[in-house]
């Protein structure tokens, strides 16, 4: 694989950021930063060919969401809005690539449109540095370490008890060069109380054509090539995530299970534009006061009992996601 993600270390990458942000007077600040980022990456990232089973070291993703709540005073009707902005980049420690660091991060910022008395909440945001270290163990296992704070709220009255950490350790044995197994444990404390991470995953190259890979009940993804350039197929994701809320010091609780169908479009043999449309199975969107906690959940699943929520159930729907990502496979030159 081509790299050149050891100048990363003593790279300006800052400094060509905030110049290459002032080079985009006519945007939005907001959205010219990230644009920057990106921009940057791409030129720092390596180059690999076209195919699934990847690594995303960029992805930028907006989700439209339909919504409802049925109130004894008529249905209240308004729409959700997620943007993802995400990065790994690792760097290499050893010339073999065999031990490397991990630097990266996430940001998220959820609004809510239109007027819904039954549903306060109106925009939330998540700040979500990471970092960590992988190395091979052998040819056939590799083991990484990822620790990851963030800051989760409405970003009114910013608190350090907003601040909560996680981490995630994971475990990957190659059976062959078409299929790979994977385990990951974590541990991230939420709003609610601890959420421990279990998941299961593997990486099958059944053919040319087909290919599964995830780690379940998180994200699962059966891709089927139409062409070297076209995929299309199932993608499942879950996120479960809480946010404090200024008012009356309150939480609020995201937890969706949305399974959809996806095409994709490589517009460059590394750059792909996905778009998804999802039906939303479980759609929890939850307001609790801040005292009211769970024992715990294992990934999306709740354990205990906690008081109902504050607010009306909003109705499961369709979700509608398009996104944009630098992929690198990995064995991939």
């Amino acid at each position: 694989m081509k790299s050149n993600y050891q100048y990363l270390i003593s790279f300006p990458l800052e400094g060509l950021i905030l110049r290459l942000t002032r080079m985009l007077p006519a945007r939005p600040r907001l959205l010219a930063f990230p644009i920057a980022v990106i921009y940057v990456l791409s030129l720092l990232l390596p180059s690999s060919s076209f195919g699934q089973g990847y690594i995303e070291g960029v992805n930028v993703s907006y989700e439209n969401l339909p919504m409802k709540i049925k109130t004894e005073g008529g249905d209240q009707k308004f729409t959700g809005s997620n943007l993802k902005i995400g990065t790994t980049i690792p760097i290499f420690l050893t010339p073999n690539k065999s031990k490397y660091l991990l630097v990266g991060g996430n940001l998220e910022a959820f609004n809510f449109s239109g007027l819904h008395p039954a549903f306060e909440v109106k925009s939330v945001y998540s700040i979500s540095p990471t970092v960590g270290y992988s190395t091979t163990v052998n040819k056939k296992f590799n083991l990484t370490a990822l620790f990851m704070p963030f800051l989760n709220s409405d970003y009114k009255n910013v608190k350090s008890s907003d601040i909560k950490f996680g981490a995630v350790l994971r475990g990957t044995w190659k059976v062959n060069d078409k299929l790979t197994w994977k385990g990951i444990i974590g541990y991230r404390r939420q709003f609610y109380g601890p959420q421990y991470i279990v998941l299961v995953g593997m990486d099958w190259k059944v053919n040319n054509k087909l290919w599964i890979f995830g780690d379940l009940p998180h994200s699962a993804t059966v891709s089927y090539a139409v062409n070297p350039k076209v995929n299309t197929g199932f993608n499942l994701f879950v996120q479960n995530s809480t946010y404090r809320l200024n008012f009356q010091q309150r939480y609020f609780e995201y937890n969706t299970v949305n399974p959809g169908l996806f095409a994709e479009n490589y517009v460059s043999p590394n750059w792909a534009i996905r778009a998804t449309a999802a039906y939303t199975l479980i759609r929890n969107m939850e307001v609790y006061n801040k005292n009211d906690k769970a024992t715990g959940f294992i990934d999306f699943y709740e354990m205990g009992s906690r008081k109902d929520p504050l607010n009306p159930e909003v109705a499961g729907g369709l979700s509608f996601k398009v996104g944009l990502s630098y992929r690198i496979i990995p064995g991939k030159h």
